[in-house]
């Protein structure tokens, strides 16, 4: 095989690696509807949207660079400071989220926060991903002004979890024009935080294998897929060792880390 023949692609965030290896065909003007078809399949399935290419896997990157140090907050309003629209309940957050900075004397904010209000007793309430060694969970509570319904949950439940069942739960609510407008984002991710992806990683290799690092906690691997005009492979995985803080937050709160 040529030297250099394998594209691949990596990208990592806090302890999370995503990474691709593909051979990827090229398009000519001579294919036919049948043959662009198959090469649109390696295409779509490798390279930089490999590991990027939904809102999910956008929103599990960013929620893994918290690594062990993110907290799951619902913040929920009492009856007398229920919100009556999305934008008020935008500007409940908003205010709310200075609180915590002129407590702790924190500038830069690392938070993902998002609004919903279509499922449960269809009342708005606000999820929040914020850094415990920031804000801990008494903290969050005692500056929230507009009930005493504040749970707190870790990112990562258990050996085998992944930020991508969060980032699935925090893409499940759909804009419906109504109460949560189509032209309104669902998620929202603080500048500081966005700051801190590290650059997609490329370069060539001469070999179509994912080594991946002994100690690692595979999350998913994806056969080499290939058909007439490429092929390619995935593997998602946790670098070791996993912060030990995980565990003890999850045995905290009566979660079995090992299931």
């Amino acid at each position: 095989m040529a030297e250099g023949a394998w594209y691949c692609v990596r990208q990592r965030a806090g302890p999370l690696v995503k990474e691709c290896r593909a051979l990827r065909p090229s398009y000519s003007k001579m294919d036919t509807p049948d043959v662009r078809k198959e090469k649109a399949e390696i295409k779509r399935n490798s390279g930089d949207s490999s590991v990027c290419r939904t809102r999910r896997d956008r929103l599990e990157l960013r929620l893994a660079l918290f690594g062990q140090d993110g907290v799951f907050y619902t913040l929920t309003f009492d009856r007398e400071h229920n919100p009556q629209s999305l934008e008020e309940t935008r500007r409940r957050w908003k205010a709310y989220r200075y609180q915590p900075r002129k407590w702790t004397g924190h500038q830069d904010i690392d938070y993902i926060y998002l609004i919903e209000g279509r499922h449960g007793d269809h009342r708005y309430h606000i999820h929040a991903v914020l850094r415990e060694s920031q804000f801990p969970p008494a903290v969050v509570r005692y500056l929230w002004p507009f009930g005493t319904d504040v749970d707190d949950q870790p990112l990562l439940r258990g050996k085998k979890d992944s930020y991508a069942r969060l980032a699935e739960y925090m893409n499940k609510e759909k804009s419906d024009g109504v109460v949560l407008p189509l032209d309104k984002k669902l998620w929202v991710v603080s500048r500081s935080l966005r700051r801190q992806l590290p650059p997609l990683e490329k370069w060539r290799s001469c070999s179509g294998v994912i080594e991946i690092p002994p100690g690692a906690i595979v999350l998913q691997e994806q056969p080499l897929y290939r058909n007439r005009f490429g092929c390619y492979t995935y593997a998602k995985w946790f670098v070791p060792p996993l912060d030990e803080r995980a565990r003890a937050r999850a045995n905290n709160l009566g979660i079995e880390w090992n299931k």
